[in-house]
């Protein structure tokens, strides 16, 4: 079977097999530190909403593996609700035939045990998670070659791609003095990367070699790390973009600002107000070109994810995700949709479990129908693992599309939900560009 992680738009049968990749793809299982298992389990709660969103990304023909989790009731019934959101947007969903549900835990195994009848198998990113489908090709060297942010650092300069001042080491180098003289010319916090998970879950800024030192208590000496220049962010703007990366060809997809709270990454502001100059766009399209020299893309197109900073026409590659992004399937639904002149965002939310009627209610009332609405909430996904909040009151996690008026969802979302439900959303504000266009 031919596995990787094909970009959207397949004109053969697809099955998609996203699961969370990203901690097996550079460590064994069992050298996962108490941190990384607890990273990886959250990890999973959270790619189940790619999961159900891949209910859109696919066509009819295509098949759709979930986690088991979704066949439990409440969970197939809301799974279905979100096939009917999907219909009724005019994205020809697949349904609930199409779909199949496989242990959270070993997901790949029990796909690998009955290989679907498709010409793809699209999966996240290869990894060691996925073996069992990629049999041990040589994808698997190169997707952690790609993906490594040691790798990139190191190569940035002789294939001219521009990267903030960027020192590659040992975890037992930490104390050298080549890292002392590091953060001391930095004059400042830098960045500490190591292989891990997305969402900014492998990364943290330090003022100290001791800070650093803490920080990887838990890992091998051995671990490559990586001490990088930290942007400010209130100079520099964080972007992403989706590349398409095929044999005759590379095509930027889509490009999009990134969203955090509290750190890590929430999601994303989509709308075709987020210029690119030339000279950005000469420079996603080398990285395309390095990451294609090392043998990543297929003549069908595979998905590659870049996150870069932006400061008026200067541009600093930061990380190449050679996989799907979390980001790609609402550029996706922007795109289908034909929304892109609207200002739109995206976040991974919450709801209380007790909401959920309400919630799906809200999005049916407002769910996009055109463009004469003020403001229009797009569901993209729901997880069935749900969590205790501080107060001990169960929560499920949500992935919302707002597009159009922030000001006019937020009221509608507090007569119609708790306070506490949608809050990510409710919270951000547009960046800069778009309040001044």
């Amino acid at each position: 079977m031919k596995v990787a992680s094909f970009a959207p738009g397949q004109t053969g049968s697809v099955q998609f097999a996203i699961s969370a990749d990203d901690c097996l793809l550079h460590f064994e299982a069992e050298q996962l530190t108490s941190k990384q298992r607890a990273d990886d389990k959250a990890n999973k709660d959270l790619i189940a909403m790619l999961q159900c969103a891949s209910q859109f990304i696919a066509k009819p023909g295509d098949r759709v593996a979930l986690y088991e989790g979704f066949d439990a009731a409440p969970w197939r019934t809301t799974l279905a609700r979100y096939q009917g959101f999907f219909a009724e947007l005019g994205l020809n969903p697949v349904t609930m035939d199409a779909c199949s549900f496989h242990p959270r835990e070993g997901f790949y195994a029990a796909l690998a045990s009955a290989p679907p009848m498709t010409d793809l198998v699209t999966v996240y990113l290869i990894s060691g998670s996925n073996r069992e489908l990629h049999q041990g090709t040589p994808a698997l060297a190169i997707s952690q070659d790609v993906n490594s942010k040691m790798t990139l650092a190191r190569d940035a300069e002789s294939q001219g791609i521009p990267v903030p001042a960027s020192l590659v080491l040992r975890h037992e180098e930490l104390q050298s003095h080549a890292a002392r003289r590091f953060l001391a010319e930095a004059e400042g916090p830098v960045m500490l990367k190591v292989m891990g998970l997305a969402g900014a879950r492998n990364v943290t800024t330090v003022a100290s070699i001791e800070e650093a030192l803490s920080y990887l208590a838990d890992y091998e000496p051995g671990l490559e790390v990586l001490l990088q220049q930290r942007l400010d962010p209130a100079i520099y703007k964080e972007m992403t973009a989706d590349l398409r990366i095929a044999s005759d060809r590379i095509e930027i997809a889509n490009v999009r600002q990134i969203l955090f709270q509290d750190g890590l990454w929430v999601g994303n502001y989509i709308s075709d107000r987020i210029p690119l100059s030339d000279k950005q766009r000469a420079a996603l399209i080398r990285v395309g070109e390095y990451v294609r020299s090392k043998g990543y893309s297929a003549a069908e197109g595979l998905n590659c994810g870049i996150d870069f900073f932006v400061r008026g026409d200067d541009i600093m590659i930061i990380e190449i995700n050679a996989r799907w992004t979390g980001g790609l399937m609402p550029a996706e639904m922007v795109s289908r949709l034909g929304i892109g002149a609207r200002d739109t965002v995206v976040a991974f939310d919450s709801i209380a479990t007790a909401s959920l009627d309400r919630y799906l209610l809200f999005c049916d009332r407002h769910l996009y129908r055109g463009m004469g609405e003020v403001f229009a909430s797009i569901p993209m996904g729901f997880s069935p693992y749900t969590f205790k909040d501080d107060n001990g009151h169960e929560r499920m996690y949500v992935w919302q599309m707002v597009t159009g008026d922030l000001e006019a969802f937020r009221a509608a979302k507090s007569n119609a939900l708790d306070s506490a439900d949608l809050a990510v959303t409710a919270a951000i504000s547009l960046p800069e560009q778009a309040r001044l266009a």
